[in-house]
């Protein structure tokens, strides 16, 4: 392997764990009910406060 395509596989392989750890992020700040319910409202959604939500 050239030494460009190490640096690419590098790159590729930086912006792969960007984008996990992003993803990652949000999935747990939406389970713990700090992120947007998905009703489109944002994170100040009246919906996370509704008795017998049911996610």
């Amino acid at each position: 392997m050239t030494t460009s395509g190490i640096i690419q596989t590098i790159v590729v392989l930086g912006i792969v764990a960007v984008a996990l750890l992003y993803v990652l992020r949000q999935v747990i700040k939406t389970t713990r009910g700090k992120g947007d319910c998905g009703c489109g409202c944002g994170k100040d959604c009246k919906c996370n406060n509704k008795p017998g939500k049911e996610f």
